[in-house]
């Protein structure tokens, strides 16, 4: 049998383009079905352990009770500010005061699932979305998509 391998391949044609992007959407989905949410979830907590490390020395840095949970988020709560708004969610490490709960939980979870897919980019892509929003939380896709009951946004 003789296989030959081709490496950097380019791909020029958009159709193609446009289906390479969609099998391998389908491969992560089917990837995701296979091995199971835990596996997700330590992928998404090993992805964002450089930025989760400094976040985790800032919250404690502003007096923040740090507690690794079972979907490996890390919550600091209690802070004395260094926090945005209601909290902050950097990679896997929720930052926050005293506004706890599992809805917002899972809604800060859905923030860490974002840092994982949009890595470092993501500050920029978040603050982006709020200058194209003019601030307003209720149209922000990221905010959206992590789940705008959840994070106690109410309607308006």
């Amino acid at each position: 049998m003789n296989l030959h391998l081709q490496h950097n391949v380019r791909v020029d044609d958009p159709a193609k383009r446009r289906g390479v992007a969609l099998a391998l959407v389908a491969a992560a989905a089917t990837a995701a079905v296979t091995v199971g949410p835990a596996a997700l979830t330590l992928s998404r907590a090993v992805a964002n352990v450089p930025v989760s490390a400094a976040a985790v020395a800032w919250g404690r840095a502003h007096h923040g009770d740090c507690d690794l949970h079972r979907d490996l988020t890390v919550t600091c709560a209690s802070m004395h500010g260094g926090y945005a708004n209601a909290g902050t969610t950097v990679g896997n490490v929720w930052l926050y005061g005293d506004l706890g709960g599992s809805d917002r939980h899972r809604h800060e979870s859905r923030h860490s699932d974002q840092w994982s897919m949009f890595g470092p980019a993501f500050p920029a892509l978040y603050g982006a979305e709020c200058a194209r929003t003019d601030g307003d939380f209720h149209r922000n896709v990221f905010e959206r998509w992590a789940g705008l009951h959840d994070g106690g946004y109410t309607e308006h």
